[in-house]
């Protein structure tokens, strides 16, 4: 059961710090498909991110664009996620799925288990590095608990207690204060952002041209003003 209210909040955080449009794109066509289906459905998802690709896509980053021209050309999904990865020198940890998962939140009807394996599940979409779905899940599970009303800080304290996902919050913790795609260094620069009382408009100075940490900035945000 995909809860309205969630998900209206979630494009609105995400459209107001993309830059470009493409992560709100797909932000909308994953909210379609749960919508449409009232769970998570891989294969149907894929498809409708498949149709984007062939007719209107634009801003997908080049990991998403690698795999769905594979995908197009006939190749198996799985085999082409790999293959890219391969291809990119095994470095396929980007924040792609964590700009567009965040709508996963919205699914109350499920645990928070099955929260974190849909997510690492939709990153795997085009993804294979396993850090780009952990940082999807825990931005998915930071604004989960958000919308629930917890705290900022309690949200956070509920993450780095998770055993399933307490060795990659130290790493996000860890990480570095730049504006590149690494998902650890860009959910790492988003909490910074957050913890300093900064505005959008400052992560869209340290960003430049690159879509990356206003994004998840944004919907952090935005899910903390409810």
């Amino acid at each position: 059961m995909i809860k309205k209210n969630y998900t209206e909040l979630i494009l609105k955080g995400i459209k107001e710090g993309d830059q470009i449009g493409g992560p709100f794109e797909l932000a909308k066509i994953l909210s379609e498909s749960l919508v449409s289906n009232n769970s998570f459905k891989e294969d149907e998802l894929r498809s409708r991110y498949l149709s984007w690709w062939k007719k209107d896509a634009f801003d997908t980053g080049p990991t998403y664009a690698s795999v769905f021209t594979k995908i197009n050309n006939g190749i198996v999904p799985e085999l082409a996620v790999k293959r890219v990865h391969e291809e990119f020198g095994f470095n396929t940890a980007g924040c792609g799925p964590a700009h567009r998962a965040v709508p996963i939140a919205g699914l109350i009807n499920v645990s928070t288990d099955e929260l974190l394996s849909i997510a690492r599940q939709e990153a795997k979409i085009t993804h294979y590095d396993e850090d780009a779905g952990n940082g999807s899940a825990i931005v998915v599970l930071l604004c989960r608990y958000l919308l629930e009303g917890k705290s900022y800080q309690d949200a956070q304290k509920l993450i780095s207690g998770n055993l399933d996902l307490k060795e990659c919050w130290i790493k996000i913790k860890e990480a570095n204060l730049r504006p590149d795609g690494y998902i650890f260094n860009v959910i790492h620069c988003a909490l910074h952002f957050i913890d300093n009382n900064k505005s959008l408009e400052d992560t869209f100075k340290f960003a430049g041209k690159a879509n990356y940490c206003p994004i998840i900035f944004s919907v952090i945000k935005t899910c903390m003003s409810k």
